[in-house]
């Protein structure tokens, strides 16, 4: 039976590194969301893979709850716009809470399967040295035309 991982789920593992990933762990902090700053990037990151991240919000339990709310608390707020600016500034901060309660779901998860949720900072700081070594030594070793 073929993994099957969603591609935003591809998407947030490519992106974030382990130490970030740990960060969000202890910290949801709007800051540690790092390659999802601005409306332009959460946007596009919703735009492209919006029916993933909805399926994965649906599907996890933990993260329902949080996903649940936050969709009942945008039904509320939006009732009580008055103009369209105001919905669409609203629109966005909720995309925002969608697309960080996603990431944050699946940090947990990758730390979960790397073993990190136990780990303290400096470990996770050695383990991604070491795989950023690994990278080094084998992109030297393409380089070098696979010469050891």
């Amino acid at each position: 039976m073929e993994d099957y991982t969603n591609d935003a789920v591809k998407a947030v593992m490519a992106a974030y590194t382990p130490i970030q990933v740990k960060t969000l762990l202890h910290d949801h902090d709007e800051a540690n969301f790092v390659h999802h700053q601005t409306v332009k990037d959460i946007v596009d990151f919703y735009a492209e893979h919006n029916e993933d991240i909805h399926h994965w919000l649906l599907d996890d339990s933990s993260a329902f709850q949080f996903y649940a709310e936050a969709q009942a608390a945008y039904n509320i707020a939006q009732a009580k716009c008055c103009c369209e600016h105001d919905r669409f500034e609203l629109q966005n901060e909720f995309l925002k809470d969608v697309v960080y309660i996603f990431i944050a779901t699946v940090a947990w998860d990758l730390a979960a399967s790397h073993d990190m949720l136990d780990m303290t900072m400096e470990e996770v700081e050695d383990y991604q040295l070491a795989k950023d070594l690994e990278m080094s030594k084998n992109k030297l070793k393409l380089i070098q035309g696979g010469k050891a």
